[in-house]
This record gives C-alpha cells, sequence and structure tokens, in this order.
C-alpha cells in the first residue's frame, strides 16, 4: 500500500506503526497525537462505530502506547518505586494495571505493566513522559539498569468476536489465556506476547508487535481471516469507554490528582511500605475530599467536549468538573465522568453542569453504565 493521503499532519517528529498505512487507508476520519505518534480515528460515524465494536469486531492500531524497557538487575526495585502496587507476587505472564506516582503522591501515569524476563519489564504508557522519570531516579540514586524504547508496537482485537478472530490466527491456545495474563504466539515466524486486555470493555486482545516489519502483512491476515465476522479498522470510542468507566490519562486523570483520587485506590498497597516513592505522601491522602464519579446529564445529545466542563451545585457553588462525555447510546442517555467534591457524591444528588449550549441538570449515578 501506499501513503497517498497528502493533507495528513506527518513530520518526521510524528513516527508511525508499522500499522499506519494500513489503518489510515481503511478509511480513518481523523487523527490524535499521542507519544508524539499519530493515531487514527473515527472510521465511521459515532453511533455506527459503537454499534459495531459492540457487535462485531475491530483491529486496532495503537502502536502510539510506547512500551519503556527496564532491565538489568535493579529494574523490579525501580518499577516498584514508581508504583504503590505491591508488585512482590507477579506472576510471569500477568499484566499489572498499575497508577505510578511521583514523590508527593500524584499521578504520573497509568500503564500495564509486563515482565518480559527475569530483571526485564515493559511498562506500556498512556500519552506522557514517563520515561523520564524512570531515568532521572535511576540517575539520581546509581541503579543498575538499562532504560530505552523498544520498537514495540500494540495491535489490539477488540469486540463480541475478538475469540473467534484471535483463534483463527493463532489456533485455540488463545482460548487459554485470562484476562490480564499473557503468553506467546507466533506471528509469521517470530514469537510475541499476545495479551488478553484492551481499552474496551467487549473483550479482546493486545498483540505486542515487535519490530517495524511485517506489519502491514499481519494486518491482511487479520482482515481476510475475519471478513466473514465482519472485521473493521477502528480505535477506541469514547461512548464505549465513558460507559464503562475507563479513564484516559491527561483527560479524566491529571498530575494533580492521587491514585484515591482517581478512584484506583484498590491498586495502592500502604500497609506495608513496598518502596514506593510516593509512599508517605499518600499516607496522608488516603482518604479524597474528590474522586471520579458517573454523572448522567439530562437533555438532548451533548455538543463535543474540548475543554473541562465546570459542575456546580444548585446553589450555584463550583463543586467539580467534567472531564469525559458522550451519548451513552445503549441507555438512551448522556453519560459523564468527572471529578467531584466529597459531599456530593452520594448517588441521586442533582448537580448542574455547563456545557456550550447551556446550563444543563444532571444527577450522580452510583456505577458508570458499563458496569451495571
Amino acid at each position: 500500500m501506499n501513503d497517498t493521503k497528502t493533507s495528513m499532519p506527518l513530520t518526521v517528529r510524528m513516527r508511525r506503526s508499522p500499522f499506519w498505512v494500513c489503518s489510515n487507508a481503511a478509511g480513518a476520519q481523523g487523527y490524535i497525537v499521542y507519544n508524539n505518534m499519530l493515531i487514527a480515528t473515527g472510521f465511521a460515524d459515532p453511533e455506527e462505530d459503537y454499534r459495531h465494536l459492540t457487535s462485531a469486531v475491530q483491529v486496532w492500531d495503537v502502536g502510539v502506547e510506547r512500551q519503556i524497557e527496564i532491565s538489568a538487575p535493579d529494574a523490579a526495585k525501580l518499577v516498584q518505586m514508581s508504583t504503590p502496587r505491591d508488585l512482590s507476587r507477579m506472576k510471569d505472564d500477568q499484566c499489572y494495571y498499575i497508577p505510578t506516582v511521583d514523590h508527593e503522591g500524584c499521578m504520573t501515569n497509568d500503564p500495564v505493566l509486563l515482565r518480559i524476563d527475569e530483571d526485564r519489564y515493559w511498562v506500556s504508557i498512556a500519552d506522557s513522559d514517563l520515561i523520564l522519570f524512570y531515568k532521572g531516579v535511576a540517575a539520581a540514586i546509581g541503579l543498575d539498569v538499562t532504560i530505552h524504547e523498544p520498537h514495540v508496537f500494540p495491535l489490539a482485537i477488540q469486540g463480541p468476536k475478538a475469540d473467534d478472530l484471535a483463534r483463527r490466527v493463532w489456533g485455540d491456545q488463545v482460548c487459554d489465556i485470562k484476562f490480564f495474563r499473557h503468553k506467546r504466539v507466533d506471528v509469521n515466524g517470530r514469537s510475541m506476547i499476545l495479551a488478553r486486555s484492551g481499552y474496551s470493555v467487549q473483550g479482546g486482545y493486545e498483540l505486542y508487535y515487535e519490530g517495524e516489519d511485517g506489519g502491514e502483512v499481519l494486518w491482511d491476515q487479520l482482515m481476510e481471516a475475519g471478513r466473514d465476522l465482519d472485521v473493521r479498522a477502528g480505535a477506541p470510542v469514547q461512548a464505549e469507554r465513558v460507559e464503562a468507566g475507563l479513564l484516559s490519562y491527561l483527560s479524566d486523570i491529571t498530575h494533580d490528582m492521587t491514585p484515591f483520587e482517581a478512584g484506583l485506590g484498590k491498586f495502592c498497597n500502604l500497609e506495608n511500605d513496598v518502596s514506593c516513592i510516593g509512599y508517605k505522601a499518600l499516607q496522608h491522602k488516603r482518604n479524597p475530599t474528590r474522586q471520579i464519579r458517573p454523572i448522567e446529564i439530562y437533555g438532548d445529545p451533548l455538543p463535543p467536549q474540548g475543554v473541562f466542563w465546570c459542575v456546580i451545585d444548585l446553589k450555584g457553588n463550583v463543586i467539580g468538573r467534567i472531564s469525559s462525555s458522550c451519548r451513552a447510546y445503549s441507555y438512551n442517555c448522556n453519560a459523564a465522568s468527572g471529578l467531584i467534591d466529597a459531599p456530593y457524591w452520594t448517588p441521586g444528588t442533582e448537580v448542574q453542569v455547563h456545557t456550550p449550549d447551556g446550563l444543563r441538570l444532571g444527577i450522580i449515578k452510583e456505577k458508570f453504565w458499563g458496569r451495571i
């Protein structure tokens, strides 16, 4: 395939995955800059994209999810210093979702951690420069580690028919992979990691594709194998993730928040000091005064959101912000996630939201829609 779209905002600074040409040619309508790469988005009308993801199977070029490889004798020590989650019981085939924090206990990322080998880890990051944190800490205290960004580009297979597609390509062994576990599979003669994970709640896999050659061949194989499954190119769907309460770093989770404010307290081990750099600070911040909550916003479908929307109580007092919103197609309502002050957490509490088309009434929900 040839890259024929001359209007794409590409420079040598905007790196491309081995699947870029294929995903772009599949009909992408837009792009998002993420970790100095471009992720193709908007393959269909938003509702059509949502309906397809929740009924069939999609292949996502998510090579923008960069890996930080940390290896050598002090690798485990350095990774543990970055997160309050206890890593001592991590199995070789596990994927760990870890909040990473600084010395003040504030979030620096929310990556997925894989242990590739003894003394060798991949930190699969959201959009950030977390690699500089690891390099800075390692240099400051003289750790024996090697830190770099390997040529690894995740490719996601998501949707209720993801099992069918993966089984056709890699055999029945994929059915043995449990949630947030991984195993190695053969990808055209090369051994690569396939994990049961992904940025949706529809079920699926993420292949950690190594190297920059052969991506188009694999893409075509997946498309051909899933032709009768109605496989399509896709990308993370805003409506599906907001319904399910899947958070976005730098959108829902910002660098001034603690894991407790982000609702990630269950991933923080504060009973014992696991040598996390933010341990002492988190001890004093474990009872947050604000936290992310699901909010239904009444009325017609909402306009696109590009900034935080202010949330006020019925008396006009500022009580929080909306960070992500969508039309929840399966629930015929407007769904949102927002950082809300503690006195207003009770489900059923009415609030008001400043949207671009005026003040809207809303209500605090008990759970995110996709979790009910």
